[in-house]
């Protein structure tokens, strides 16, 4: 999962938040890091369900453009 808006580092996520598109039927996830919300693209469609699962981890972080799950705080 990319976030492209991002720039390079690492970035923990404070919220995350997901809107369905009435007319695709997609869902639109974005993720707030720093106060700034950011749009996720999915590496392939219909990957919704993967995402918000890294997103409930206990530590998501974006790091250099993409979104890991950790276990623990990153440094």
């Amino acid at each position: 999962m990319h976030v492209p808006t991002l720039p390079s580092g690492i970035h923990p996520i404070g919220n995350y938040r997901v809107q369905p598109d009435p007319r695709s039927g997609v869902y639109a996830i974005q993720v707030q890091c720093a106060g700034q919300w950011h749009p996720v693209c999915a590496a392939r469609p219909n990957e919704e369900g993967l995402l918000l699962a890294l997103l409930q981890s206990p530590f998501p972080t974006v790091q250099h453009g993409w979104l890991v799950a950790a276990r623990s705080p990153l440094p």
